[in-house]
């Protein structure tokens, strides 16, 4: 039997991320859908889901504060120097 009220709670959240969804980094924007489609039918959600929105919309509210177009300015790389053992 799925948890309702975690799941309802979960669906809320999801509404939310779907409000921002031109404001969401790509990755993100993958990862909502996925879920979206996932938790279509009530279902328990999984811990990992539920912290990867929380994620999600705590990342955009981050990037309130900041002018980043995600359309338009290049995704941040992180190039480390490869050791040799």
């Amino acid at each position: 039997m799925a948890n309702l009220a975690a799941y309802a709670e979960f669906k809320a959240m999801l509404d939310r991320a779907a409000e921002v969804e031109d404001s969401l980094l790509p990755n993100e924007l993958e990862m909502l859908h996925s879920l979206n489609e996932k938790y279509s039918e009530p279902r328990t959600p999984d811990p990992f889901d539920a912290t990867a929105l929380e994620v999600i919309l705590r990342n955009f509210e981050i990037s309130k504060g900041y002018r980043i177009d995600v359309k338009k300015d290049a995704a941040r790389v992180i190039d480390l120097p490869r050791v040799k053992e």
